[in-house]
This record gives C-alpha cells, sequence and structure tokens, in this order.
C-alpha cells in the first residue's frame, strides 16, 4: 500500500485567551488595505459583544454572519463566494471561520472556491481542487468535531453530503481558545462527539 504524505495545519495558537492575539496572527498576512479580512461568524454570537468586539476590523474587513441552523450546502458556499467578490474589488487576505464544524466547513470551502473555477459542486470529491486557497484560518467554538484540523469540508449537495477533500483545504492556522467553548449547552456535546466519531472513524474507514 503507497500512502500519501498528508499536510497538517501549519500555525497553531493555544491556549486560554489566545483568541485576543487575533490581531497581532493577521496583521502581518494583510496583503494590502483593499485585501479584506473576512470572518466568517456563527449567527449565534450576532450581538455577542463579549466575542464580536475583539474582532479586529480595519480598512475593507466584513464579518458575514451564517446560520449552523443547517447543515452547509454547495449552493450556500457559491452564494457566499459570489457576495464576496462581487462586494470586495480584490481577493480578500484571508478567510476566518469562527464557529462550530459547519461554519469551518464554509469558511474551507470558501477560501477554495475564491482561487478554483466552477461552482462547488463540481469540486466535492478527492483532488478535484487544483489551485491553492485563499488563506485562511479556524477559530472553533465548540470541541470535539475535529474540522479544524481535517483536509476536508463536508457540504450537501445534489448527491447528498459529501466533501471537498484536498490539502489545500486544511487551515493554514488555527486558533484553540478554551473561554471560546464554556458557554456550550451539554446537550451540543453528544452531537459533537458523533461528528467526531464519523470523521475519524467512520469516512476514514470509507477512503482507504
Amino acid at each position: 500500500m503507497t500512502y500519501k504524505n498528508v499536510p497538517m495545519v501549519s500555525k497553531v495558537v493555544f491556549g486560554r485567551g489566545s483568541f485576543n492575539q487575533l490581531a497581532e496572527i493577521l496583521n502581518p498576512i494583510r496583503l494590502n488595505i483593499e485585501a479584506p479580512f473576512i470572518f466568517i461568524v456563527d449567527e449565534i454570537f450576532r450581538g455577542d459583544s463579549g466575542l464580536t468586539s475583539r474582532i479586529p476590523l480595519a480598512y475593507k474587513d466584513e464579518i458575514i454572519y451564517v446560520s449552523a441552523e443547517t447543515e452547509p450546502s454547495t449552493q450556500q458556499v457559491d452564494e457566499l463566494t459570489e457576495e464576496i467578490i462581487l462586494q470586495h474589488s480584490q481577493k480578500p487576505s484571508a478567510i476566518i471561520g469562527i464557529g462550530g464544524g459547519s461554519i469551518l466547513d464554509i469558511a474551507k470551502a470558501v477560501s477554495i472556491m475564491l482561487t478554483n473555477p466552477g461552482n462547488s459542486e463540481n469540486h466535492l470529491g478527492q483532488g478535484l481542487v487544483k489551485n491553492e486557497a485563499v488563506y485562511h484560518i479556524g477559530i472553533p467554538t465548540l470541541s470535539g468535531t475535529g474540522t479544524e484540523v481535517s483536509n476536508k469540508s463536508f457540504l450537501f449537495g445534489n448527491n447528498g453530503k459529501a466533501s471537498i477533500c484536498s490539502e489545500y483545504v486544511t487551515f493554514d492556522q488555527v486558533v484553540l481558545d478554551s473561554e471560546l467553548i464554556q458557554n456550550v449547552p451539554k446537550e451540543q456535546l453528544l452531537y459533537s462527539l458523533m461528528d467526531c466519531f464519523a470523521q475519524a472513524v467512520v469516512l476514514d474507514n470509507e477512503n482507504n
């Protein structure tokens, strides 16, 4: 059997309160003042000043709130990608996903589609992504889904749930701050554990 040498997240900040270092992380990777940072944030945090006030916005940076009530879809990713392209004259300096597994999957997929032609439906599968993604950062607000370190972005397409699977999908940077998960409802733990199991065991076995 031949095993592929798969890249992992190259930069990780870990620790309580590390979210407060976000400006320090972002400043060196800003391309120019016309190339924004796009923050894709779980809708649940709209109006939560404890989190949103700490997002370092400057120039043409933008927060896009996205609901995680439904599973992410290829249509949703394509609409977000088109919105970003139409609203900004230059490609983003980075896409930053803040939320649970669904939001992080959307952030990964959008970063891919900003540099690859066609629609996301055509990129579902293994090895279909040809171009490197826009720099993308994952900041999980749930613990256990595993999407912050995986090379997959799971989306609902025309034929059900599938993934964009590529080394380019993997986040360039992850920020793991335990403060962001302290208010997660206990019932959510079960769903996160099931998601973690599905990604780590079931889906990996299917791919081998």
